[in-house]
Order: structure tokens, then C-alpha cells, then sequence
């Protein structure tokens, strides 16, 4: 029998036994399996199952699974890499939607493997990349700042953060200080992070500390940097909506401390309307043909005004800013389809695969890869050049440990059951930069 296991980003597991032809994925209520977090789409995928015989000793009939995108605004992963199109899946295969990641088993292959040990649940993988990402230490990996989706692994006792060179996590960000703080392990994957008298102080879930605990799924802001804490053995991608998320979290205060605390604009609208109704009661009362009123000019479309936006940050070579502003277009705006749209990001994705190879990081240029790759707003032969450089990457020797992290198996929640997750992250806002962009 084929069974799905499946884990949230706190850690908790679920076994669902696939005894159905057919199963969908997604957070509305009445899909098969419903994943309940706000990066899940309401309709976000397909799974189903696909008859196949395999030449073995015994002739045995066998099946496998096919996993299919439904066209889900944060997409699909397949280990690691995004879905362009219907999958299979094959035993050991990882598949990653929002927090979710779910590891599809056969049974017959884990009983055949297990052995002696009965903790270990995905025994010999026969996807050695989909183990190796099930084998990632701790890490940090950043939301927002000079190198999005990079990934910090927390492999030392201690470890320093800082804008300086010499640091265990150097960050390129003048919003960062030289040595800003320092994150100690206290085993059981337990760290504590120490604010080292830094100038733009260490917040936590957006509260600010000296110090304190952090734990899988806490957002951790250095100045205007951010960082999610993975725990070890989870995977996170950061997609377009939580980088906006970022974007509005950072901006909005600097925008309302530049307008009196953001009361600049209703202000504004209020003065232009009372100016307005002036004016036409004195043409009312002297009407004269050689002072006509001048015709206001009419104001850009919200989405025209988010893509001028991005013309001139992309203009003045902020390409990474440019890139995320573009995000912030809805999905069905015509804008997307427009030669301006599709030159920034191909401009971006340029850059970003230019960087990837001079860098010498390697967690780093497999971020910047990831990134163009999973973009589908890039055309697809930019996405493909990335795809090949991340499986060229994973062709290299390495010393990952390509063992099994051992899943455990709880229970059978039965079909339908939501999943949810253990407490929240961070507070989810992607939209507010584009709102306030609208709004200007």
C-alpha cells in the first residue's frame, strides 16, 4: 500500500494511507486532504494514481502517482524544484506545498528496508536529492535583504551575525551592524539568540528582545533583514507573496513617519475636494469665457502606477526591488503580459543568474538558482538554464548525508481531516505593499 506522509512546518506528522484513486489537495473545505495554512491555495493541487506493471521476479502489478499544479498561486515542489507541468511521483519522492511537505511511500519498499530499525520510516531513498533535503541542518533563511531565499545553516556552538566580514553569518546591509548578534545552541535544536548592543536592535515575531529562545517558523528581524528559522530536516521555500509580505512590513512605518503618521493622504483628498467645490462656486456665481477651468489630469491605474514603479527601480539598476514590486500586480492584471513586464524580469532574472555564478557560497548560488527557477513569471528557457545549473550543483561531491531522517507514524486521520498547524509564524500581510501603492 502507498501512503502519504505529511508534516507541517512546527513538525508534526501525519500518515494518510492512499487508498483512493484520486485525492485533492488544498485549504477549502472539502478537498480529500486539506491543508489549512494561508499559503495553500484553496484549490492547489492533484494527486492521482497511475496503473503501471514492473518487470520484476514476479510480474507483481504495481502503481504509482501523479502529482499536478491547479494552477496554485505559491505552486508546487517536486525536490525541491517548482512544477511546470503533470509529475510522477516515485517512492521517496518530496514534495513541498506551502509549509506543507509530504513524502510519498510504499509500504511494500519500507517494510522490505526497514530491517531491525523501526524508527526509520523513508529507508534508502531512491531520490538521493530528495533525501538530501530532508537531511538540511538548522538554518536561517532570508525573507528580506541582499540575498532573498539565501540559506544560513547554524552548524556552529555559536555563532555571530553581522554586517562584517569576518562574522559566521556576514550580511552585506547598512541596516545591520558590524556584529549585530550572536546565536547560541543549546541542544535538543534549542538556540537563543543575543542582541551584541546592536543600533537597530534584534526583533522576534516582531517583538523586540536582547534576548531570547527561537524556535522552527519564528521570522527574525536584524535592522531591515529578515530571516525565518527553519528547523533541521524541514524544507521552506520563500515565495513571491511572503517576500511582499516583507516588503509591507518594512515600508509601511517609513511611509507613515514621512506622512504624519499616514494621515497625509485623506488629508490631502479632503483639501482637493473643498479646493474643488470652491472653485466651482465662484465660476457658478462669475461665469467668464476667458477663465476656464484646466481639465485635472487623470491619475494612473493602481497596477499601471505598480509597474512605473518598477520601470524606474529597474532604471536605476535595483533589479531584486524591481522583481518583488512586480509581484504585487494581481494575477489576472493584464499588465503581466505587456513588454515592460516580461523585460524586467527577464533584466532580473539576468542578473541573478550572473551573480549565482560568481558566487562562491554554494547554499547561496543554490538559492539564486531556486529563485529564477521557480519563478514562472520568467520565460521558461531563463528557468530551464537555472534548473540545470541547481541538478549540476547536485551532481558535485558533496559530503551531505544522504540517510534517511526517519519519519514517524502517528496515526491514519482518515480522509478529509484538515492538518493544521501547531501556532502561527509571523503575521501574514503580502499585500500591503501593493496597497499602499494603490493608495498613493
Amino acid at each position: 500500500m502507498w501512503k502519504l506522509v505529511i508534516e507541517d512546518d512546527e513538525g508534526k506528522r501525519t500518515v494518510v494511507p492512499l487508498t483512493r484513486d484520486r485525492y485533492t489537495l488544498g485549504r477549502k473545505e472539502g478537498n480529500t486532504i486539506r491543508l489549512t495554512e494561508r499559503n495553500v491555495s484553496r484549490d492547489h493541487a492533484r494527486l492521482h494514481k497511475r496503473a503501471i506493471v514492473r518487470r520484476t521476479h514476479d510480474a507483481a502489478e504495481r502503481a504509482t502517482f501523479v502529482v499536478e499544479d491547479l494552477t496554485s498561486y505559491n505552486g508546487v515542489f517536486v525536490n525541491g524544484l517548482r512544477l511546470t507541468h503533470a509529475q510522477d511521483l516515485v517512492h521517496g519522492d518530496l514534495v513541498q506545498i506551502g509549509d506543507y511537505r509530504l513524502v510519498l511511500q510504499d509500504e511494500a519498499l519500507v517494510d522490505a528496508n526497514l530491517g531491525t530499525d523501526a524508527k526509520q520510516t523513508v529507508p534508502n531513498s531512491p531520490n538521493a536529492r530528495a533525501a538530501a533535503l530532508l537531511d538540511r541542518p538548522n538554518r536561517l533563511v532570508m525573507l528580506a535583504g541582499p540575498t532573498p531565499a539565501a540559506e544560513f545553516p547554524l552548524d556552529h556552538d555559536r555563532m555571530t551575525i553581522g554586517r562584517a566580514e569576518d562574522a559566521n553569518v556576514s550580511i552585506n546591509h547598512n541596516s545591520v551592524s558590524r556584529l549585530h548578534c550572536e546565536v547560541h545552541a543549546l541542544g535538543d535544536g534549542r538556540f537563543e539568540i543575543v542582541d551584541t548592543a546592536s543600533s537597530n536592535g534584534v526583533r522576534v515575531n516582531g517583538a523586540e528582545l536582547r534576548r531570547g529562545i527561537v524556535e522552527p517558523g519564528d521570522v527574525i528581524e536584524l535592522g531591515d533583514v529578515k530571516f525565518k528559522f527553519v528547523g533541521a530536516g524541514q524544507i521552506f521555500l520563500a515565495t513571491e507573496s511572503q517576500q511582499l509580505e516583507v516588503i509591507g512590513d518594512r515600508q509601511a512605518p517609513a511611509f507613515a513617519r514621512g506622512f504624519a503618521g499616514g494621515y497625509a493622504l485623506p488629508l490631502l483628498a479632503f483639501a482637493s475636494v473643498v479646493l474643488a467645490g470652491v472653485a466651482g462656486v465662484w465660476v457658478y456665481a462669475h461665469p467668464h469665457p476667458s477663465f476656464p477651468l484646466p481639465a485635472a489630469p487623470s491619475a494612473p491605474s493602481p497596477d499601471r502606477a505598480l509597474l512605473e514603479r518598477a520601470k524606474a527601480l529597474a532604471a536605476a539598476g535595483q533589479l531584486d526591488e524591481a522583481h518583488l514590486a512586480l509581484a504585487g500586480l494581481p494575477a489576472l492584471s493584464a499588465l503581466r503580459a505587456t513588454p515592460e513586464f516580461a523585460e524586467i524580469e527577464s533584466r532580473w532574472a539576468d542578473q541573478t543568474l550572473v551573480s549565482a555564478d560568481n558566487e562562491s557560497d554554494t547554499a547561496t548560488k543554490r538559492a539564486k538558482y531556486q529563485s529564477v527557477s521557480g519563478a514562472m513569471t520568467v520565460d521558461p528557457t531563463r528557468r530551464k538554464v537555472a534548473a540545470d545549473k541547481i541538478q549540476a550543483l547536485d551532481a558535485l561531491p558533496s559530503n551531505v548525508n544522504a540517510a534517511a531522517t526517519g519519519f514517524a507514524s502517528p496515526r491514519d486521520p482518515g480522509d478529509g481531516q484538515a492538518i493544521p498547524k501547531a501556532s502561527p509564524g509571523a503575521t501574514e500581510n503580502a499585500k500591503h505593499e501593493a496597497s499602499r501603492i494603490r493608495n498613493r
